[in-house]
């Protein structure tokens, strides 16, 4: 008998006046390999334990069990498994009801199909997507073919550091994980969340906005552009609403003598909008008045979200600033409206941000602009009469 290895598995031949056979392992006794001729004359090899059942009637029959293909078995994996199975036998355990217990367990893969029925289609189009790409890139790769209960904390700070490069990625991985966690609990097949504690990466906030210098000349060229496109992008500025909020605003849904939109299926839920005179007005001058009210054709379809992206892109580059999202418009009135006194609490209203700690960051922003200003001023006008530092360059 021959010592089961990974060289000699690999490089075993069934002669050919056979159509199986049955390999014994010289070190550990119960092991052995299955190997049988198919129909193509390809060999199917597997790992095997058996071991001795006593039954009521006194008489002992040979039980075998199923390790594994060899080909999905490295032989050193395969043996560890074999001694596991055989000692379980020494403790009286049943090996093949531990293994129909194991393919009873949900794997990784059926849990995310789970989700993605009973819990994921139940959200947005938008957040469906995301989640879906965040699995797919990211979790799928890491856990697929793993038992959803063998996933441990280890694990998941591990799939979180891969991704430490692209950390915004990371972490929003990470948020679809916990939540597929939690479901798993709630139908059973888990008793803790393993994503509960990991630290999340510091995410540098891309607030692009138009400063003092670059917002005249952005409006300069907003103002030629004389299409539905052009006045949705106007709207987005002053209101700074979400853009999947206004280009499907519907008319049905617009109280104009009450400068109030009621928002039935925004990020934050159902919310009625206040207006600003200037957005109203925007929205009143119209074509239309019927179905959505930025439109390029009289309502029935709302502007195209792809050519207000590249419109936006030749606005800025014919005002020479930085490339800006619809976001970065958003961006551009919170950070305004913060310079111009508004409190965390009304820009949560005026432009539907979910909670304050959102807004605060403008209003934070408002008031590190605030001080260097007044620093700068300060400086100019020089009240103590302090010297003027020269500026000397020091030769290498």
């Amino acid at each position: 008998m021959p010592l089961l290895s990974q060289d000699y598995v690999t490089r075993y031949k069934l002669p050919p006046e056979k159509t199986s056979a049955e390999v014994r392992d010289t070190k550990l006794t119960g092991f052995w390999m299955r190997v049988r001729r198919r129909s193509d004359g390809t060999l199917s090899k597997a790992f095997m334990i058996d071991h001795l059942v006593a039954l009521p009637d006194g008489r002992k029959v040979r039980r075998k069990v199923s390790i594994g293909d060899t080909a999905l078995f490295h032989a050193d994996k395969a043996r560890l498994e074999a001694q596991r199975l055989l000692q379980a036998v020494k403790r009286g355990d049943d090996p093949r009801g531990e293994k129909a217990a194991r393919k009873a367990r949900m794997t990784f893969d059926t849990l995310v199909e789970q989700y993605r029925e009973k819990r994921l289609s139940r959200r947005k189009p938008a957040t469906r997507k995301d989640y879906e790409g965040r699995i797919r890139r990211v979790l799928d790769p890491y856990f697929k073919g793993r038992f959803a209960d063998d996933v441990t904390t280890a694990m998941v700070i591990d799939c979180h550091h891969k991704h430490r490069r692209t950390p915004t990625e990371a972490n929003r991985a990470l948020a679809v994980l916990s939540a597929m966690m939690q479901f798993a609990i709630s139908q059973g097949i888990r008793k803790d969340n393993p994503c509960l504690g990991v630290e999340r990466y510091s995410e540098n906030a891309k607030d692009v906005w138009l400063n003092e210098q670059e917002l005249p000349t952005f409006l300069v060229a907003l103002s030629e552009i004389e299409t539905p496109v052009g006045e949705l992008l106007r709207f987005l500025a002053v209101t700074g609403w979400r853009i999947s909020e206004a280009r499907l605003m519907d008319w049905a849904d617009v109280d104009l003598p009450r400068l109030l939109v009621r928002l039935p299926d925004s990020k934050v839920g159902a919310i009625d909008r206040p207006l600003s005179a200037d957005a109203a007005t925007i929205i009143d001058r119209q074509a239309h008045r019927s179905g959505f009210v930025f439109s390029t054709s009289d309502g029935c379809r709302p502007v195209d979200y792809k050519l207000t992206r590249k419109t936006l892109a030749d606005i800025c580059k014919k005002a020479e600033v930085a490339a800006l999202t619809p976001h970065g418009l958003r961006h551009t009135f919170a950070t305004w409206a913060a310079l111009a006194g508004a409190s965390a609490h009304e820009l949560r209203e005026a432009g539907g941000w979910r909670t304050l700690a959102m807004t605060n960051r403008y209003v934070s922003r408002a008031e590190t602009l605030g001080r260097a200003g007044a620093e700068k001023a300060a400086v100019a006008i020089n009240i103590f009469a302090k010297p003027s530092a020269d500026v000397v360059k020091i030769k290498p």
